[in-house]
């Protein structure tokens, strides 16, 4: 049964009984006033008595009949009657009397006698003897119908009074119980469901100021305090998680130095060697020209080859070491200067946008050079045909991603956007990852990206990239920016 329910029955029974036990009380007056009332009247009779035995006895028992039958004529609800104690049945003045009463009347004691005590209309009967040992007995009949319908009007109106309150009582209760008990403890058994199902936003604000408001308070408060720590041991384990996929990307990198060590180690002194015969056929005039021609392609994958191992190597051994203050903005345009060739080639326009003031980063400057020119190219290669690249640099607020840590400060953003077809959902995640690419042969080996974001992450900084089926590609280059004296070398020089 519901918490409210069970005060409001509690309230109501409790009510009913003590109005029951009210009842009963005024019951037990409206007797002991009944039976007061008949005390008086035995007192009454005895003066009464004394009264008539008076005029009885100096004016003649004619005189005290006249004034008595005067008397019961001014008298309401009450009959006066002479009663002859030696009268027989069916003759006057007969009364139908025990033999213990006649005995009392004879003997000159007042009788009182309640007749028809549960009926309609009961009659209290009082007889008052002339004197001791005389038939003469004077019978006063008061009929007690109004003390009646008193009594049973009084009853009936506390059965109402009582029935009245009780109702009354219930209804408040069971409004005031649910009010102020049972929607609180729903709301808290709700809440508390919802915590139990891993819930932990929202709050009860109960507006009571009582214990149920405390309580709600208490555990709002809990809530908050385990959603917090739900976030911050998410946060922990996402940082743990980056770690380790860090320490794994480690590992494979240090593999990847070893094997590319044993391939350049290997393969180096073959390759050159291949480079340079193919160069002296391919300049040897008196060679056919397939035989040249062919000659060129061998040298020129030959070259490829050379360039693979070297970035091998470059992601392996990325170490800054000659580590200074590089203006973006000069090398965001040796950069695209470096690449417009390639660019119209593929009839493709590098718009730039660089900031008046010089934009000053602590970084080396080839490594800052080789960043920049992968990401372009890599915006160039997935722009189609007239299409449009534009790189742009700003400095602003900016909080690293979560796996980074750090806290929200200024950093200088240089942001690469082209119109190409964009990257699709299912590839964004891999994008940095070493080999992994979606040019066709021969146009890249997807290890640009990989290099860039190594160099990047060993500055400080971090790449976003946003992008969009068929509306192209957005990475945003954040590096922290130099302080003081490295400024004013990147300006002078």
């Amino acid at each position: 049964m519901k918490l409210a329910r069970k005060i409001t029955l509690a309230l109501t029974a409790t009510i009913f009984v003590v109005m029951a036990l009210y009842a009963l009380y005024l019951r037990s007056k409206q007797v002991i006033l009944f039976e007061g009332d008949l005390q008086g009247n035995a007192t009454r009779g005895a003066a009464v008595r004394l009264m008539i035995q008076d005029i009885w006895q100096t004016d003649g028992p004619t005189r005290a009949r006249e004034i008595v039958e005067r008397v019961a004529d001014t008298l309401e609800n009450v009959d006066v009657r002479w009663v002859d104690l030696a009268a027989q049945p069916g003759q006057p003045g007969y009364a139908p009397l025990l033999p213990r009463d006649r005995q009392a009347l004879e003997a000159g004691a007042v009788l009182t006698i309640l007749e028809g005590e549960h009926g309609d209309d009961p009659t209290r009967l009082t007889y008052i003897p002339m004197a001791a040992g005389q038939p003469a007995v004077l019978e006063i009949a008061r009929h007690l119908q109004r003390e009646v319908s008193f009594v049973r009007a009084s009853q009936s109106a506390i059965f109402v009074t009582t029935l009245c309150a009780v109702l009354a009582c219930s209804v408040i209760a069971m409004f005031l119980g649910y009010w102020f008990v049972g929607r609180p403890v729903e709301l808290l058994r709700d809440r508390a469901r919802r915590a139990g199902d891993g819930d932990f936003e929202g709050c009860l604000k109960l507006k009571q100021r009582d214990e149920m408001g405390e309580l709600g308070a208490e555990i709002d408060d809990m809530c908050a305090k385990i959603a917090e720590t739900n976030q911050r041991l998410a946060a922990e384990t996402e940082a743990k998680l980056a770690a380790l996929e860090r320490m794994r990307h480690s590992e494979r990198l240090a593999s990847v130095g070893r094997f590319a060590s044993g391939i350049a180690h290997e393969l180096g002194t073959p390759l050159s060697v291949v480079s340079a015969r193919a160069k002296m056929i391919g300049s040897d005039l008196q060679q056919s020209p397939q035989t040249r021609a062919h000659a060129r392609v061998i040298g020129e994958q030959a070259s490829r080859m050379t360039d693979m191992i070297r970035q091998l190597l470059d992601l392996s051994r990325r170490r800054s070491t000659r580590m200074g203050a590089v203006n973006v903005g000069q090398c965001v345009r040796t950069a695209a200067e470096m690449l417009n060739p390639v660019a119209s080639a593929r009839h493709v326009t590098i718009e730039v946008a660089v900031t008046a003031a010089p934009l000053v980063v602590r970084l080396d400057a080839g490594e800052a050079q080789q960043v920049l020119t992968n990401v372009l190219l890599n915006a160039v290669q997935a722009s189609h045909e007239g299409g449009r690249v534009h790189i742009g640099v700003e400095e602003r607020q900016a909080t690293p991603p979560q796996a980074r840590g750090g806290s929200e400060g200024r950093y200088v953003r240089i942001v690469v956007a082209d119109d190409g077809q964009g990257i699709a959902p299912e590839d964004l995640p891999h994008v940095f990852e070493p080999f992994f690419t979606t040019k066709g042969p021969g146009e890249g080996t997807g290890l640009g990206l990989a290099i860039a974001e190594g160099i990047v992450q060993d500055a400080g900084g971090w790449i976003e990239v946003r992008s969009e089926a068929g509306r192209g590609t957005e990475m945003a280059i954040h590096l922290p920016p130099a302080q003081g004296t490295q400024v004013a070398q990147a300006d002078s020089a």
